[in-house]
């Protein structure tokens, strides 16, 4: 009977560090430390959030351009194209993302992971995007 205690108060105590090792893993994960998950900014990204990559340095493109979503930010974010070029855009997140006009008049359905749509534009203009999931993901492309 004694060996059966002690066996018992044995594991609980293993439990116990167990218990309390996880707790301080998972904390020094949630803080942001490099190369770990950064549990506020992915919900704070899945609750709207992403990068507005509009105003980032210009990126001359091809008449066939891809631009990634990646990290919830369109690459390149500020793009211009010649007339009649065609963009495609790929989704690298596990999260679902567009790619819409601001004013609704083009874009994607909505993209799962590894999915991608395409779009040619043919009138010159500059052109303001964002992603209907999560509208703080914000682009730009100028056609000429």
């Amino acid at each position: 009977m004694r060996g059966s205690r002690v066996l018992a108060l044995a594991a609980a105590g293993l439990l116990t560090v167990a218990l309390v090792g996880f707790g301080a893993f998972a904390t020094y994960a949630m803080v942001g430390h490099p190369g770990m998950w950064n549990m506020e900014e992915m919900h704070q990204r899945m609750m709207g959030g992403g990068a507005d990559t509009s105003g980032a340095q210009l990126t001359q493109g091809a008449t066939q351009q891809a631009v990634q979503i990646r990290d919830f930010t369109f690459t390149p974010g500020n793009l211009q194209v010649p007339v009649g070029a065609t963009i495609t855009w790929t989704n690298y997140d596990s999260a679902p993302h567009s790619a819409t006009a601001d004013d609704g008049t083009w874009g994607t359905s909505i993209l799962n992971m590894d999915q991608q749509a395409s779009i040619t534009f043919n009138t010159p203009g500059e052109y303001s995007y964002y992603c209907t999931v999560h509208p703080s993901m914000k682009a730009r492309i100028q056609v000429q």
